[in-house]
């Protein structure tokens, strides 16, 4: 799952363009180091692009650099790109044009933008920075948090080793300030080391924490855990923070999340070592409760399988009419909306639909651009009612790609997701989308018209350990009838998403174990309009004409 970071000039490889600007810094003499003119204490990551990040739109420098095929010489050194007055040379510590890939700068302080006229706000630069805006950064504004009663708390790693691995996910437990009831009403970034930064995600705790690691970081996958799954905070590259709406507030204290896991993605693609970071999130909080609780819901699609070499992929993901139906027994009132896909992202739609027919559009991004999400407040929620439904679209361009992306976790994987503030809360509502076909309603229901797939699911989750080491005991006989008779067997997206649950184990256990066992008679015996496959007349006059193998062998082929 999902939001954003770096990327850069885009070249035809096998490494992403996410990693490009990386390499291009190499490129030119303090290629690392080149201050942002409208924050001095930060650098300007992307120094040939108008996004401080990389990637998008190339400013003057880049311009002149991509003009002469990405080489720091004579000519692009000596050019005055910005129109300041200084050369691009003197800019970046080589004023005498002598610099080559490898060597030291013969100046590493005092360095200015190449591509950005400074002074910035002086008039002999007000027409030369036209596409400057905002100077490149998105400031977070929050009227809220001025309010009286405010109170904020820093929930930051402590100073921690970043692995040279590509992509890391690590988490840290914090307890929240519980001393009364009280609302988190806006989320702000603190960042540390923008270099390795990807997305980080605040879920709170509902269940018994004693068996999460407390005091110290540790290593996790996507998500939050099942004793922490309620979204409540994001942040991508781009996302200034968040400022809930003023009907909406995140409950914390002795009624609401007493702890919380922030999730941090480090993106780390040139695999350097000795880096560290502390990143983290701010929470302000007032114990004047907001009227409603709520939480983050994210709808999209989680299986994608995007051929390389194409301008024009698409994918769509839903948070079905059935599912809506079936989980909520109320209204829901969305408060802010953002798109996110990775580096192939090229638009996106978000619809809410009502009775099958289109009601309104929530969001629409004609060209998308993976470092400068958008994120939509809405003044005035929109009302999603029971039986309503809500579809991501996901357009990606994989022109410059020679394999083919899938859904993951990494940078230069692919993703399609909507994140939509919301209330009132419901529990267990954090997804609402579809692994291919199959519809995924919260944490806990699945629906497929093909098959009784919650019953599944919850019938053979023990299979592998009940079975795993003597295939004739009463209880494993069971499991696998109960994995034989419901019917699943004949969807192939169903059978896809059963394995990606319970693992590739499970249907190597199945058919291990369903070898020793006598026919199921109850598939085709037990009433229930789920639970008996189509295919009974044909397993009767299977199982009447053929050795026991054989008959295994039918079903099994099922799956």
């Amino acid at each position: 799952m999902t939001v954003t970071l770096f990327a850069a000039v885009v070249i035809s490889t096998l490494t992403s363009s996410v990693y490009s600007y990386q390499r291009f810094q190499q490129q030119i003499p303090n290629g690392e180091n080149v201050p942002n003119p409208c924050n001095r204490s930060t650098t300007w990551m992307g120094v040939g692009h108008q996004n401080l990040m990389g990637r998008g739109p190339q400013n003057p420098f880049g311009i002149d650099f991509a003009a002469n095929n990405f080489t720091w010489n004579g000519t692009v050194c000596q050019k005055d790109s910005d129109g300041d007055g200084y050369s691009n040379g003197q800019e970046l510590g080589d004023p005498n044009c002598t610099w080559s890939v490898g060597q030291s700068p013969s100046r590493t302080m005092n360095l200015t933008h190449p591509g950005i006229c400074e002074p910035v706000g002086s008039s002999r630069c007000a027409y030369k920075n036209t596409w400057l805006t905002n100077c490149g950064n998105t400031k977070f504004d929050c009227p809220a948090i001025n309010d009286s009663g405010v109170k904020n708390d820093t929930l930051a790693f402590p100073p921690t080793s970043v692995p040279t691995d590509e992509t890391t996910y690590i988490c840290h437990l914090f307890r929240l300030p519980n001393d009364s009831d009280a609302d988190i009403i806006a989320i702000e970034p603190v960042i540390d080391n923008m270099e390795i930064m990807h997305h980080m995600l605040l879920y709170g705790c509902s269940g018994d924490v004693s068996r999460i690691t407390h005091n110290e970081s540790y290593l996790c996958g996507m998500g939050g855990g099942m004793e922490c799954n309620s979204l409540i905070g994001l942040w991508g590259v781009g996302v200034a923070g968040q400022c809930l709406n003023p009907q909406l507030g995140f409950r914390i204290g002795p009624t609401g999340y007493q702890y919380a896991v922030l999730q941090i993605h480090w993106n780390n693609p040139m695999h350097k070592p000795n880096l560290t970071d502390s990143s983290g999130m701010r929470i302000y909080y007032t114990t004047q409760l907001r009227k409603n609780r709520g939480e983050i819901m994210i709808v999209g699609q989680d299986s994608l399988e995007i051929p390389p070499g194409n301008n024009n992929v698409s994918f769509s993901g839903s948070c079905a009419a059935l599912c809506t139906k079936a989980v909520m027994n109320q209204s829901v009132y969305i408060t802010s909306s953002i798109l996110h896909m990775h580096l192939l992202g090229k638009s996106g739609i978000i619809r809410l639909y009502r009775n099958g027919q289109l009601l309104q559009v929530i969001d629409e991004v004609a060209s998308y651009d993976y470092n400068t999400p958008t994120m939509i407040e809405f003044k005035t929620p929109i009302e999603m009612k029971p039986g309503d439904a809500i579809k991501v679209d996901c357009t990606f361009d994989s022109t410059l790609r020679n394999t083919t992306t899938y859904w993951g976790e990494g940078t230069s994987d692919e993703m399609c997701y909507g994140f939509f503030a919301y209330y009132p809360l419901i529990r267990d509502f954090t997804f609402c989308g579809q692994f291919k076909s199959v519809d995924v309603c919260g944490m806990k229901a699945v629906m497929s018209e093909h098959c009784d797939l919650p019953a599944f699911l919850t019938n053979t989750r023990s299979l592998p350990t009940l079975c795993s080491t003597n295939c004739s005991n009463s209880k494993c006989a069971n499991a696998v009838n109960a994995a034989l008779m419901t019917g699943c067997q004949r969807d192939d997206d169903v059978r896809e998403f059963i394995q990606k649950r319970m693992g590739s184990g499970f249907f190597d256990v199945l058919a291990k174990c369903a070898l020793v066992q006598p026919p199921p008679s109850a598939v085709c015996t037990t009433p229930g309009a789920n639970q008996i496959p189509s295919h009974c007349s044909q397993i009767k006059s299977y199982a009447g004409s053929i050795p026991l193998m054989a008959f295994v062998i039918y079903i099994l082929r099922q799956f």
